[in-house]
């Protein structure tokens, strides 16, 4: 880092620097920018980053999951849910898994359609997980995504053990401190449950730890 530089407080790292990350992993030259790739390196990075990075989202945190979320039915009396929703559960109580989530539309499995009538509902309520944007997902969720992909990254170009075995190190140091800072921020446990979860709920012999948080397999 320049001297210039020292004194700047360090922003959060961008896709293109995620990008550059992968490359010199594997020793390649970084770029300089993204939108016209002509780096083949470059474009199988970014992908692989786009993969883990959806992927990744998909395990639902505190930062991309809404609960109760209400859904209102259209003209057709369908429920069309936005594109980016990754996961649609309806309270199992409530509903026991009756509406469930085709496509980007709410199927009633029970009259096995997608047109809902007034008198059984006029809006549903479900926690949902969504994708997110690069800049809106957290910083360390990103590092981590960058660690992980520059390691997968770095196996399918190169299949190189050594490097392939310094970068799963970082990723799991980078994924313990992921789930350090969600295990903060969403304030679950195994007593009082995670935000709108009843105590009652969150534990029973049989069915284990039921409001546990999401997002904690390895892997």
């Amino acid at each position: 880092m320049g001297l210039d530089k020292q004194s700047q407080a360090p922003g959060r790292t961008t896709l293109l620097e995620a990008v550059n990350i992968c490359l010199q992993n594997i020793g390649e030259q970084p770029v300089n920018t993204l939108e016209t790739q002509q780096v083949n390196e470059a474009a199988q990075a970014e992908t692989t980053i786009l993969e883990f990075f959806k992927e990744g989202q998909t395990r639902g945190w505190s930062w991309n999951t809404e609960l109760a979320f209400e859904f209102s039915k259209n003209t057709s009396n369908q429920i069309i849910l936005p594109a980016n929703i990754a996961s649609f559960k309806t309270d199992e109580y409530e509903w026991d898994g009756r509406f469930v989530m085709r496509g980007q539309k709410v199927y009633d499995r029970e009259k096995r359609t997608y047109t809902i009538p007034d008198d059984v509902l006029t809006t549903l309520k479900a926690d949902i997980i969504s994708y997110l944007p690069w800049d809106e997902c957290p910083e360390i969720y990103n590092r981590w995504t960058t660690i992980r992909s520059a390691r997968v990254f770095s196996d399918r170009v190169l299949a190189d053990d050594s490097i392939f075995k310094y970068t799963a190190m970082d990723e799991k140091a980078a994924l313990i401190e992921l789930q350090r800072v969600e295990l903060d921020q969403a304030q679950a446990n195994s007593l009082t449950g995670g935000p709108g979860l009843l105590p009652g709920r969150t534990y029973s012999a049989g069915y284990g730890l039921l409001g546990r948080t999401r997002g904690f397999v390895d892997g």
